[in-house]
């Protein structure tokens, strides 16, 4: 299957010069225990374009206007980067990619490897090269997670991709399940998925920080999806609690955007609108 491919290079202000250290999220004394990683970085702690471009297929805005069939396949999504966060044709599912494979949730947080024939309307793909690594503690909310994180940007204007590794001690997710109207808005849509939660589970957090002036592209917000250590529960992260974990955290400053060929794209006038954020509590529900 042939691919018409726009790349979109954004080359986003980062900050200069040398940062000051930030302290951990907790009530010791200590430094933030950050853990530089030896990598080839410009004076902006950023790491070349070839390895540091976000791979989006299909923007937000398809989304937004009720185009839900994309001709992504895993395949093609793990040739783009090694970690990656979308959903499945139609909304079936979820999709998160860890250590390049693409896994599917079902809409009760099920978990399968892709399969091969499998296609998306909409997926993010990153090579993953963390440039830092934080310790951050005490997480209380979903809330507090974005807030903490958001210390530990060096510009207010890039994107910021984040690895999140050990035992979460509360997880409240949800996962896409299939459109009966393939014309329902994607704010009624959402307005309809179930959630669940889970305690004390170990496994992997992979998502994104889009700033919300590409909302449009990306989408904007923390967006953060999870695979369970023995591979059998995922979901899209809605709410979390956590003690004390590490966090890897790659600043990116380059997407490439990639147009689907389906005909509902490149028939469909596409109508700019707001963007949802990734949680419902963000969109004030």
């Amino acid at each position: 299957m042939k691919k018409a491919i726009l790349l979109f290079s954004l080359a986003l202000l980062v900050s200069c010069g040398n940062q000051t250290k930030k302290e951990a999220v907790s009530n010791s004394e200590t430094p933030d225990h950050e853990h530089p990683h030896p990598h080839s970085l410009d004076e902006n702690g950023l790491a070349p374009h070839t390895e540091n471009t976000i791979h989006q297929y299909a923007p937000t805005v398809a989304l937004l206007n009720s185009i839900y069939e994309g001709d992504i396949t895993p395949e093609q999504m793990v040739q783009q980067g090694n970690i990656g966060i979308g959903t499945v044709n139609h909304l079936a599912g979820e999709l998160v990619a860890v250590d390049g494979v693409v896994y599917t949730i079902d809409a009760e947080g099920g978990i399968k490897v892709a399969s091969q024939d499998l296609e998306s309307p909409n997926m993010t793909m990153i090579n993953f090269q963390p440039k830092r690594t934080v310790t951050v503690e005490n997480i209380e909310s979903y809330e507090d997670l974005t807030k903490t994180l958001q210390k530990y940007a060096t510009s207010i204007n890039s994107f910021y991709a984040y690895r999140i590794k050990g035992e979460f001690g509360y997880l409240k997710m949800a996962s896409a399940h299939k459109v009966e109207n393939e014309d329902v808005s994607l704010f009624e849509y959402l307005d309809t998925r179930v959630m669940y939660t889970r305690e004390n589970i170990k496994g992997t957090l992979v998502g994104l920080f889009t700033p919300d002036y590409l909302g449009n592209i990306v989408i904007p917000g923390m967006h953060f999806h999870f695979l369970s250590e023995d591979i059998k529960l995922g979901g899209h992260l809605e709410d979390i609690k956590f003690d004390k974990l590490q966090v890897e955290i790659q600043e990116v400053n380059q997407v490439n955007l990639q147009l689907p060929e389906t005909k509902k794209f490149r028939t469909r006038e596409l109508k700019q609108g707001a963007a949802p954020k990734a949680t419902a509590k963000q969109n004030g529900k």
